[in-house]
């Protein structure tokens, strides 16, 4: 059952969801609640002329040191003089959520992240193939995002919204938890060793 906007709420109200900053009223509607990008962006940096790097998929899955090793591919993108980064026509960026979220397993919630269709009418792909956002999880949300349509897009850090996040009931309390490098990451390959 996909929670409304007054389900929300009572779910924020009794601890089954955290959302911190809180969200503004703006933010809700009737069975969704809007996103905004939060201060990290991330791209692949420019493969230089003549070299190709091919990575083994099942050697990622395999080990979380395996997978962190993507960084050494991956730079940031630093807001402009004018404090906005550019999603330019073609390009494919990673990008936090300014919104932290929190599904404790007692509250019985996992979420689905979707792009809006604003975004999507201008080509806009965001969280491409990866919605998903299990019973348990608690942070940032991290979006994989792609300009397929012929303009160039302007981002204001911690205010535009990117995509959607809808709430559903799950049928009962998950027996096992969830341990992944995704909880609590703090960049675009996970949770950082420290």
């Amino acid at each position: 059952m996909v929670l409304s906007e007054r389900d929300m709420y009572k779910a924020l109200a009794v601890g089954d969801l955290v959302i911190t900053p809180k969200p503004a009223p703006s933010q809700y509607s009737p069975s969704a609640l809007d996103l905004r990008v939060g201060r990290k962006f991330w791209k692949f940096k420019d493969q230089k002329a003549g070299i190709e790097h091919t990575l083994d998929f099942d050697l990622l899955r395999a080990t979380a040191d395996a997978y962190r090793g993507i960084d050494q591919f991956l730079e940031t993108i630093p807001p402009d003089g004018d404090g906005i980064v550019s999603l330019r026509k073609g390009a494919f960026m990673l990008m936090e959520t300014l919104e932290r979220i929190k599904l404790p397993l007692e509250g019985q919630l996992a979420a689905r992240v979707e792009g809006r269709s604003s975004l999507a009418r201008l080509g806009i792909s965001v969280h491409m193939t990866a919605p998903t956002i299990h019973c348990g999880f608690s942070g940032t949300i991290l979006l994989e995002v792609k300009n397929y349509g012929p303009f160039n897009l302007k981002i204001h850090p911690g205010e535009t919204p990117m995509c959607q996040i809808i709430f559903e009931r799950v049928s009962s309390i998950p027996q096992g938890v969830l341990e992944t490098i995704f909880i609590d990451q703090d960049g675009p390959t996970g949770k950082s060793e420290r």
